[in-house]
């Protein structure tokens, strides 16, 4: 790893992190919620300013941070207290920090949309002699479904395609008003050891990007359509991996921790950089905001000490009329802590051998 990619591997990871404490910290200001500290990084305070009635810390290692609010992991009975606000404003609080993420992730992709270009699941021209051609699609056809699976984008159609292993599919296409059906089988691309339909892919230029005569440039209504079904892509992708890793489909091997991030975001920028400065920029941007939305989802998992774990305890507060009592919340989130603090151990002892 060269001291490049860790200096951006820190700026994407910072970013993330404090767009989503900046959420809890905003819908908790919101709340009337009484912040004691807001801190980025962890470990060892390197600088700290006391505000108002929070402090704002800088610590030693850049691998996360932290918004700590007034009574969320004990009683307190200050009425600006987390734990003595209604069970709506908790949840607002707790599920603002993935909020956050989501947005920082569709700004990102729209950057990446309005300045690149990007693909459509739109037929430019079919392969002679492949699946596509004996199926009669033809130039300017646009799929809207494989196996009853909506295509929005062409993410959604490279995704589909990446889990077929040669199995007839049925695809539904559009021409002009016009809706088909036909089945069809992939073939085996041996250049990139995937299965195929036959047909180049439609490229739009970005509404910002430099005009190129050969694209057609996009408008802006369609760039915010596509930004934000390239948010919904990737968060459906982070959960259907998460599906997949407890049916044993994956295994915790294939998960990726900081140390991996890291190496990719390396890989990716000597890639890149090779080519232009834009395209590195553009490249660790779509990075950035794939990690966003990762992060927002992951969050609101339902397990101990996560977002999606405390606001359990508040939806089940909700139903049953009565809080938890608040220091065996906290012990249950403490465990919950350890053990994740365990995983990430594994995670990060698989991306090393992976290195070596």
């Amino acid at each position: 790893m060269s001291i490049g990619s860790i200096a951006i591997a820190v700026i994407v990871f910072g970013l993330i992190v404090v767009i989503h404490e900046l959420g809890h910290f905003m819908a908790a200001k919101k709340s009337g919620v009484t912040v004691e500290e807001f801190a980025i990084g962890m470990g060892p305070v390197i600088w700290k300013k006391r505000g108002k009635e929070t402090v704002y810390s800088l610590r030693l290692l850049p691998i996360g941070g932290f918004c700590k609010m007034l009574g969320e992991d004990a009683e307190c009975k200050d009425d600006h207290a987390f734990n003595n606000k209604k069970v709506s404003s908790r949840a607002f609080i707790l599920t603002a920090g993935a909020g956050m993420n989501f947005v920082l992730a569709y700004a990102l992709f729209l950057v990446i949309v309005l300045f690149g270009f990007f693909r459509l699941p739109q037929v430019k021209a079919v392969i002679p002699g492949s699946p596509a051609e004996m199926a009669g699609l033809a130039e300017g056809d646009t799929i809207v479904k494989i196996n009853n699976t909506t295509i929005n984008i062409y993410e959604d159609l490279a995704f589909e395609m990446d889990g077929n292993r040669g199995e007839p599919i049925t695809v539904e296409y559009m021409r002009g008003k016009e809706r088909f059906f036909t089945v069809l089988s992939p073939f085996l691309d041996e250049a990139s050891n995937g299965y195929k339909i036959g047909f180049n892919t439609t490229l739009k230029n970005g509404m910002l990007a430099k005009a190129d005569p050969e694209y057609e440039k996009a408008g802006l209504l369609e760039s915010l359509e596509k930004s934000f079904y390239l948010i919904l892509f990737y968060i459906k992708a982070t959960i259907l991996s998460i599906v997949r890793l407890f049916t044993s489909q994956l295994s915790i091997s294939d998960l990726s921790g900081p140390i991996g991030i890291v190496t990719t975001i390396g890989e990716v920028y000597t890639e890149t950089i090779s080519v232009n400065l834009k395209a590195t920029i553009l490249s660790m941007i779509n990075l950035c905001g794939i990690l966003s939305a990762n992060l927002g989802v992951i969050n609101l998992l339902p397990l101990p000490a996560l977002d999606g774990g405390r606001l359990v305890f508040v939806m089940f507060e909700a139903i049953r009329k009565k809080p938890f009592p608040a220091e065996k919340e906290g012990m249950v989130h403490f465990i919950g802590f350890v053990l994740l603090m365990a995983l990430a151990v594994f995670i990060a002892y698989s991306d090393i051998k992976k290195m070596l």
